[in-house]
């Protein structure tokens, strides 16, 4: 957590001193400072922890979090982390909101684990309701880039993972923005521009001989796989290259999928 409430007021963890007591915006117990240089300045609850701001944030997720505002701070623009939008449900923070000069807000949110397509739909249409254009981000997952295979021919940079196990984020964000999202890689503190398509799989060829004699076979044809995907990434592109971009989105329903309408954005370079 990288912001605490001082008294009235809101303070970010690197621009607070030891001494003072501090606590949490949501459940208003006291929340103890952490400062160090390993890991991103933040507060922690004290245990027993129950409260859903205290839970499940790593420390790659708040670096995330202070680079993206520290970039559009250094830009001019008003940048602010763990924003509260009131509209929002359950954790109301939208990891990082950017206002253009025209006044219109932009939430970043910097999507570090796992979530379900109904979270996904009700906090989209939520910020839709706010008036806020929400860019959603998926962490790339470590190691991820590692082997990965070059494409013949791309840009240089281009590469492609053939067996990537995506989650319903990563499916749901790829539909939402047409078939092209953008993703953070943390170890490498950049952007890369993002596609899934499906992953074709070879089932062997088999053969055997049944109970009254007469050869069986099976096999020996390629089918889409339901476990992997193929993701394409284009990039890296440093923090310091991206803008955000207003972009409109019809409801759609496709399937299992359900993509809310309104103004939300995307990255361009």
């Amino acid at each position: 957590m990288l912001v605490a409430q001082l008294d009235t007021r809101r303070i970010e963890a690197r621009e607070a001193a030891r001494g003072p007591a501090y606590h949490c915006p949501r459940c208003r117990r006291p929340v103890i400072l952490k400062k160090g240089r390993i890991v991103t300045h933040h507060f922690a609850h004290k245990p027993p922890v129950d409260c859903a701001w205290g839970r499940g944030e790593t420390d790659a997720h708040r670096e995330a979090k202070t680079l993206f505002r520290d970039e559009f701070a250094r830009r001019g623009h008003r940048a602010a982390v763990e924003h509260e939008v009131a509209s929002l449900p359950d954790d109301r923070r939208a990891d990082v909101v950017v206002w253009s000069p025209a006044g219109h807000a932009y939430a970043l949110e910097l999507q570090h684990t796992a979530l379900g397509y109904a979270s996904l739909e009700h906090r989209t249409l939520s910020y839709i309701r706010a008036g806020v254009r929400v860019i959603w981000v998926p962490f790339l997952r470590p190691g991820l880039l590692e082997g990965a295979k070059r494409l013949d021919g791309g840009e240089d940079g281009d590469i492609r993972i053939d067996r990537f196990p995506a989650r319903p984020l990563e499916k749901w964000v790829h539909g939402f923005y047409y078939g092209r999202f953008w993703m953070y890689d943390p170890e490498g503190k950049a952007v890369w521009l993002a596609r899934l398509t499906k992953h074709q799989v070879f089932v062997d060829h088999v053969a055997w001989y049944d109970d009254d004699g007469e050869q069986q076979h099976a096999g020996g044809y390629w089918k889409t796989s339901k476990r992997w995907r193929t993701l394409t990434l284009w990039g890296p592109f440093g923090l310091d290259r991206i803008k955000v971009e207003p972009l409109w989105r019809k409801p759609v329903e496709m399937g299992r999928h359900r993509y809310p309408g309104g103004m939300v954005a995307t990255f361009t370079v």
